[in-house]
């Protein structure tokens, strides 16, 4: 069962799991402002932004007293797990984040729609680097999922790879909320 008054909640997972829209709903409903890594790695017209600034930048979002963060960031998932209260991570399948991706990128251009979790001039692009990392994502977590629950048991991490399960997760969480 989810932490019953969980103020600090870290949710990530591959490019398009589902992260966002969320980061969106549980912000609204529990009342917890939300932060996207995207807005923190990233300057206009996807340029990278140095390490260390992001890395800076995250650590003033992880030291105030409640928040979602939102974000497919393994590397720097340490410190945000480090700090939360509850930890999500959406894990469908591949197939269905690369189609969720695709779709996405045609609507979004059709629309010619800026999303909200991304600095402005980051528009939706696919390039084979990029289905590269969300093809390798579930390893690469996996591995850093085993270290981080070792190093913080006391942790709650939950694992979403359905839709079934994620309706659930948000009934038991709502549930909390109104009690």
């Amino acid at each position: 069962m989810p932490h019953k008054f969980a103020s600090k909640i870290s949710i990530f997972g591959m490019p398009g799991s589902g992260k966002t829209t969320l980061a969106k709903e549980l912000g609204a409903k529990l009342d917890l402002p939300v932060f996207y890594l995207d807005k923190l790695l990233w300057d206009k017209g996807w340029v990278l932004r140095s390490r260390q600034d992001f890395l800076d930048d995250q650590q003033k979002i992880i030291q105030l007293d409640k928040w979602i963060i939102e974000g497919a960031s393994i590397s720097s998932l340490s410190a945000r797990y480090a700090n939360s209260d509850l930890v999500l991570y959406l894990n469908p399948s591949r197939f269905l984040c690369l189609f969720r991706v695709i779709k996405r990128f045609f609507i979004n251009k059709i629309n010619k729609y800026q999303p909200s979790d991304r600095p402005d001039g980051c528009h939706e692009r696919i390039t084979l680097d990029f289905i590269k990392y969300l093809w390798g994502f579930e390893k690469a977590a996996t591995k850093r999922i085993d270290v981080l629950k070792r190093e913080y048991p006391d942790i709650q991490i939950i694992e979403i790879k359905n839709c079934k399960e994620l309706l659930n997760l948000k009934s038991k969480l709502f549930k909390n909320v109104c009690k």
